[in-house]
């Protein structure tokens, strides 16, 4: 039987405090696979015009519309375009904010143990009583993600009170109604770089993709972020403690073989000079350079190993997950199909 969890919340951190890590991280997003973030443009690809209009024609004549839609379905197809920042192709801020916050919510439940969660997950309300079937909405998602699906959590309870006096720790960090949030994403843009149309048969649509190999940069601006909130954010990037293992971003990513792996790095971070005594206690020494405080090569990785041991500590049940290899170790059973 699915498990009902209480939310532990965390006091609301105060959003003009500067605390604890505040600066730029500089990130990037490297293509394993093809990805598709759509711009929300499509445009509509009829291989026969004249037959189109023949159909029409039999549709006016009070002939049988379901016959003649099926013929047209055959007929027509949609094509979904990448994003774009003026002329450069780019993922949105807002989306790489959105996979990490995500997967961290979706991480809190993958165990199905315990009687306390760290991390909300409101919209999962209500649950599902079972996995859904095959071909339904969702099912891919949710072979992948397993029990995270079935598991009854308490809900955010910031829409019912006038004033916000705690959350939970990733609303805390990414912001909630209300409540702005800590962390800050630039759009993901990468130079001289192009996409390509691909074709899925399986709904008849065709997207506009980045390639595999595409290097993509960003920026991540912090707030007054504590060494565990950090953890969590690196967490939410892929970091399992060893290396940045490999995500899924973008529509398609459940359905399609080849589509939608990709995998960060983190550069360096540049460094609020307010921030200097809370990084050097943590035992991470900074290098001053034309760029201002700077945090990189063994020292940023130290860093980001205390930061993922601290929020491990803290947040026990936000536990690493790759759902892209989750992805391909389920690839027989969820009959991807190919983009092409």
């Amino acid at each position: 039987m699915p498990l009902s969890q209480k939310l532990s919340r965390v006091p609301l951190t105060d959003r003009s405090s500067l605390k604890g890590v505040t600066g730029i991280l500089i990130a990037s997003l490297r293509l394993l696979d093809k990805v598709h973030v759509g711009s929300g443009e499509f445009n509509l690809i009829v291989s026969d015009w004249n037959a189109v209009k023949r159909l029409s024609q039999e549709v006016l004549a009070s002939k049988a519309i379901e016959r003649v839609g099926a013929q047209a379905v055959n007929l027509m197809s949609i094509s979904l375009k990448f994003t774009r920042v003026g002329q450069k192709v780019c993922i949105p801020g807002s989306a790489i904010k959105g996979v990490i916050r995500t997967r961290l919510e979706l991480m809190a439940g993958k165990r199905g143990s315990g009687n306390v969660t760290s991390v909300c997950l409101s919209f999962a309300r209500p649950r599902m009583k079972g996995l859904p079937a095959p071909g339904s909405q969702g099912w891919r998602h949710a072979r992948i993600w397993g029990l995270t699906v079935l598991v009854d959590r308490e809900p955010e309870s910031y829409l019912e009170e006038e004033q916000i006096f705690e959350l939970c720790p990733v609303c805390n960090l990414f912001g909630a109604p209300g409540t702005a949030s800590r962390v800050l994403f630039s759009d993901m843009c990468c130079d001289n770089c192009s996409t390509q149309m691909c074709a899925i048969s399986e709904y008849n649509m065709r997207v506009d993709v980045l390639p595999p190999g595409t290097m993509l940069k960003s920026s991540i601006v912090l707030r007054g972020v504590t060494v565990e909130e950090l953890g969590l954010l690196i967490i939410g990037m892929g970091f399992d403690g060893i290396n940045f293992k490999p995500i899924l971003i973008g529509r398609m990513k459940y359905s399609c073989e080849g589509m939608g792996k990709a995998v960060f790095s983190i550069e360096k971070l540049r460094v609020a000079t307010y921030s200097l005594d809370y990084i050097k206690g943590l035992g991470v020494s900074i290098k001053q350079s034309t760029e201002g405080f700077v945090i990189e090569g063994e020292e940023l990785k130290k860093l980001i190993n205390v930061a993922f041991s601290k929020a491990r500590e803290r947040y026990p049940d936000v536990e690493p997950f790759s759902e892209a290899e989750e992805k391909e170790n389920l690839s027989s059973q969820l009959n991807l199909v190919r983009c092409i």
